[in-house]
């Protein structure tokens, strides 16, 4: 016999009061996109990505505290830091800042995946994949890589994490999602996502275009490797991260994978870093990016922290 929405709802309905779910994905992979659509459905809510909170150094949570000195994002939030927790004890008080009554918390997690159970071992997670290729390219474009065959790093760095969480939580807590199915049938993937969730659909998660800078769902910006990017460019990302494309679930382009040689590789080396240099001129200017290279190499902390603080400005001042 058929279920119900409503029984199939219930069925799945979360095992305890306050239960976390993470929204997890690489960077360019849709993340935002999904977080302003759970955070305009009336039962959930979705600050935004929040990876500090699984990023102390070696769980030292002296050195965490330091670190969270220097980091835009937690700073933006404001969270009061209580220097008398342990390292989970604390992220659980800035997790606790983020509840709003009678709304399912989920926060959006780029990297170290696997460190989440530890800390919250009743979390649930949505997975979010996007094709390598359009990642890698989008990356150049945030200043992230210099070209495509580094852009696609932290899409395997991700995938990598998230693998080794399957290994640590069971799989009926992991939602898979792919960007471009919830791109171009928004209603329907969002419907089989808040069943996972515990809740009912509502037609309001497609409202975020009238509260933010980003545009409805457009099919017609999906595959842009297809249109942008060069053979040759191709084959480089396909040839970085080998497998892990077809596991994915995409398809290769059959130009075939380029796999670089040693010198290739050293080329490839110096476009990112001159890349990657020129982005931050371009944005930051010549003074401050030259402060940012040679106060990571100098140990006074007092002019680290001045740049570092000045280089969050210029990142907030052009965030979307």
């Amino acid at each position: 016999m058929n279920e119900t929405p409503d029984q199939q709802m219930s069925d799945n309905e979360f095992s305890e009061e306050g239960e976390i779910v993470f929204i997890c994905g690489a960077l360019r992979s849709g993340t935002t996109l999904l977080r302003l659509m759970l955070n305009h459905h009336p039962a959930l809510s979705n600050p935004g990505e929040m990876d500090f909170l699984f990023e102390c150094p070696d769980r030292d949570v002296v050195a965490y505290r330091e670190q969270l000195k220097l980091d835009r994002i937690f700073l933006s939030t404001g969270m009061p830091v209580n220097d008398a927790l342990d390292y989970p004890a604390l992220v659980h008080s800035f997790v606790d800042t983020l509840r709003r009554p009678d709304k399912r918390l989920s926060i959006n997690i780029h990297r170290n995946f696997e460190r989440i159970p530890a800390v919250f071992p009743n979390a649930r997670y949505v997975h979010i994949l996007r094709d390598p290729r359009d990642v890698a390219r989008s990356s150049i474009g945030m200043g992230w890589a210099g070209n495509v065959y580094h852009g696609a790093d932290h899409w395997i760095r991700s995938e990598q994490s998230f693998d080794r969480l399957r290994r640590l939580v069971p799989a009926d807590r992991i939602y898979e999602i792919k960007n471009e199915t919830l791109v171009t049938e928004p209603s329907r993937e969002l419907g089989s996502l808040c069943a996972f969730l515990g809740v009912p659909y509502d037609a309001a998660m497609l409202s975020y275009p009238d509260q933010s800078t980003y545009s409805a769902p457009d099919p017609s910006l999906l595959y842009q490797w297809k249109r942008e990017q060069s053979r040759r460019e191709v084959g480089l990302v396909e040839g970085r991260v080998g497998a892990m494309l077809e596991a994915a679930g995409y398809e290769p382009s059959g130009y075939g994978a380029i796999v670089p040689n040693t010198l290739e590789r050293v080329a490839l080396n110096a476009g990112h870093r001159w890349g990657r240099l020129m982005f931050s001129v371009r944005r930051n200017g010549l003074a401050l990016t030259l402060a940012d290279i040679v106060s990571r190499r100098l140990p006074l902390e007092g002019w680290r922290r001045k740049v570092v603080m000045r280089l969050n400005d210029k990142e907030a001042r052009h965030l979307k």
